[in-house]
């Protein structure tokens, strides 16, 4: 008996290496946990970005979520190995898994499941949370272990809107993050616009069924009932917490109940506001950064020949009209002689000087922290507006 064992053996090793070698070679992979932005997870990145992905190009070594944080580097040993990597993020997202082939040996592959996130979790957060993230891996049936990383759950007001390094080698630009606080279902819009109504600068909300003339009295419309509210600017842009390196900006940014309820907004806040009612009612806005500034830009027209701007900053400076003042009427308190009106044209005139004179001449050369965000494009290319759960 222990002469046949030992023959069967012998058989074994000789006749079938693959065999042998799947089952005894331990180095068949190396592999390396990862997490993006200095092991902090940013809820608005994942719930801006959780759209369509098809259109998005990735590199030949990336496999998976094209929005993904979490990250197993492997490099295997052998050609078309069979991977088989699994996430788990307690309390924040149900365990994830991905199976890919990896082509090449020797070839390091990043592999990001599509993370199963409690996406509902993810939009009431408001503050930092410390989590952990357990990734497991097997190639080729063989288990390469476990690994834990610590990381941070960001308040989902912080945007990392720049890394100067990445996962991917180099620094990042998430500006367009922004676009994902532009929420033209928020239902704060819909109480705001029966305000604006009510004080008559317009009487209906119609888009581009109106003129130039027409568009802008729309505009305007929601300007004054702002102001009527009493919203006022407010410099506060402090995140929930810092990066541990330095390396990844981010800023808080206030969604749309936020800015109305406490009468604050900076050029952010009021730029992703202005921009989600103009977006409600039929009105293609535009989001215009540089540096350490925002303001909203939108077309005039439904084919895009005309772009005017507006500082939604000075919506909280000089007099405000208060809401016990009287509405608008064409003879005893018409829009055109009103203060209110007075102030948004200067808005707009400032704003258009600052476009022509600084922005569009930066954005020909492409200089660095010039950006225009067309809310209507970043919403076919799979940007989200970011939920407000219960809101």
């Amino acid at each position: 008996m222990k002469i046949r064992l030992g023959v069967i053996w012998l058989f074994t090793v000789l006749c079938l290496p693959g065999l042998a070698q799947q089952h005894l070679n331990t180095e068949v992979a190396t592999w390396e946990a990862k997490f993006e932005f200095d092991n902090e997870l940013y809820p608005s990145y994942v719930l801006a970005r959780s759209g369509p992905t098809d259109k998005v190009k990735l590199p030949s070594d990336y496999i998976g979520d094209p929005a993904g944080f979490a990250e197993v580097w492997i490099v295997s040993s052998v050609p078309n190995a069979q991977a088989h990597v699994e996430i788990k993020v307690e309390g924040w997202a149900s365990p994830s898994e991905l199976d890919a082939v990896l082509p090449e040996a020797g070839k390091r592959y990043r592999l990001a499941p599509f993370v199963r996130y409690d996406f509902a979790r993810l939009a009431e957060t408001n503050q930092s949370y410390p989590a952990t993230i357990d990734y497991s891996v097997r190639v080729n049936g063989i288990d390469l272990g476990k690994e834990m990383l610590s990381i941070r759950i960001r308040s989902a007001n912080d945007v990392p809107f720049y890394a100067e390094t990445s996962l991917s080698g180099g620094p990042v630009d998430n500006k367009y993050i922004f676009a994902g606080f532009v929420n033209e279902s928020h239902p704060s819009i819909r109480v705001l616009l029966q305000e604006a109504l009510r004080w008559k600068a317009v009487n209906s909300f119609s888009g581009y069924q109106a003129d130039a003339a027409g568009v802008r009295m729309q505009v305007f419309a929601i300007w004054n009932a702002l102001q009527r509210r009493q919203v006022k600017y407010s410099g506060i842009t402090t995140p929930s917490a810092s990066s541990p390196s330095g390396k990844v900006y981010s800023q808080a940014v206030r969604f749309i109940d936020e800015s109305i309820d406490s009468q604050q907004a900076n050029c952010v806040d009021g730029s992703v506001l202005f921009a989600s009612i103009l977006y409600k009612i039929g009105i293609e806005p535009l989001l215009v950064l540089k540096p350490s500034h925002m303001f909203v830009g939108y077309y005039l027209d439904e084919n895009h020949s005309t772009v005017e701007f507006l500082e939604t900053t000075a919506i909280g400076s000089g007099h405000q009209p208060g809401s016990s003042n009287l509405p608008f009427s064409k003879y005893l308190h018409p829009v055109e002689l009103s203060e209110s009106w007075g102030q948004f044209i200067n808005a707009i005139q400032f704003a258009n000087n600052v476009y022509g004179q600084e922005v569009a001449p930066a954005l020909r050369i492409k200089r660095a922290g010039y950006q225009l965000i067309d809310i209507a494009e970043y919403r076919k290319a799979g940007i989200n507006a970011i939920p407000r759960p219960g809101r």
